[in-house]
């Protein structure tokens, strides 16, 4: 957090204990047309009900799909989380200013401007393009194999005609051939036991956010969406308490995520229930 003082007293100003104010993203790198989230998180002293002093940066080409902000007020301060989902339009290296909020600094009494760190996100070309590699590969590897199979069976009708003018076979009974097993359909149930097995292995970024797009498959909303969305889409309390867990903890303050992970844990264990 970069706090600097302001040219001149500003009016109308709070006075507020700013913490910490930092900006981060869900994902580094991405494609031209794939969602991810942008997410400021403040913590002050004081107890309030908004922080409308916050302000988040311009997102530029970026189309804005959603622009969610939660309030968690506790005996020891207010913490604000702003979490924006994004889509790139074109590729390139991307760079978010850092948000900023403006107040009296309650420690001085002096205006003061805080500020987060800038972000970096790299965008990167639509996938289709490598998929259109595999349709070629794909069809080379036809135009070879179909021949071989062709002559392969032209041979093996030969070989069977000349053995069949040589002595008549004798008839053979089919063996009994059991009925193929199939396996039942996996559930959004299954995928949410998975992630939750791969997260208590190694509790990293990419492992929580597959259990949390786990979480919102089971709700019924893509993993794109937002928490208000998957909130809205079920009406289970168990799931609503997996989910909120799950932004907390992706989207929460650093000092509190070992105490909101293992609340996910706990709120993801007692929906398998």
């Amino acid at each position: 957090m970069l706090a600097l003082a302001l040219p001149a007293p500003a009016q109308g100003l709070r006075a507020l204990h700013v913490d910490a104010l930092a900006m981060r993203t869900d994902h580094a790198q991405v494609h031209v047309g794939e969602v991810f989230h942008l997410a400021i998180h403040a913590h002050v002293r004081e107890r309030l009900a908004a922080l409308d002093e916050l302000v988040v940066p311009n997102v530029g080409t970026m189309l804005l799909e959603g622009d969610e902000r939660h309030v968690t007020a506790a005996a020891n301060g207010t913490d604000v989380t702003e979490t924006l989902t994004l889509e790139p339009t074109v590729a390139g290296t991307f760079t978010f200013n850092p948000a900023y909020l403006d107040a009296i600094d309650a420690r001085t009494g002096k205006p003061m401007r805080f500020s987060t760190n800038s972000v970096r996100v790299v965008v990167q070309p639509p996938g289709p393009t490598s998929a259109s590699a595999g349709a070629v590969l794909a069809l080379i590897a036809a135009w070879i194999v179909i021949p071989l199979v062709a002559l392969a069976a032209l041979a093996m009708g030969i070989v069977a005609l000349v053995s069949a003018r040589r002595r008549p076979a004798p008839p053979v009974a089919a063996p009994a051939v059991p009925p193929a097993t199939i396996p039942p359909p996996r559930t959004p149930r299954d995928e949410v036991a998975d992630a939750l097995r791969g997260y208590q292995h190694a509790p990293a970024t990419g492992s929580l956010i597959r259990l949390r797009g786990a979480l919102f498959a089971a709700a019924g909303v893509a993993a794109g969406a937002t928490l208000r969305d998957a909130l809205l889409a079920t009406a289970d309390p168990t799931l609503r308490a997996a989910l909120a867990a799950a932004e907390r903890t992706a989207f929460g303050p650093a000092s509190l995520r070992d105490a909101s992970s293992l609340e996910l844990i706990d709120g993801v264990r007692a929906w398998l229930r």
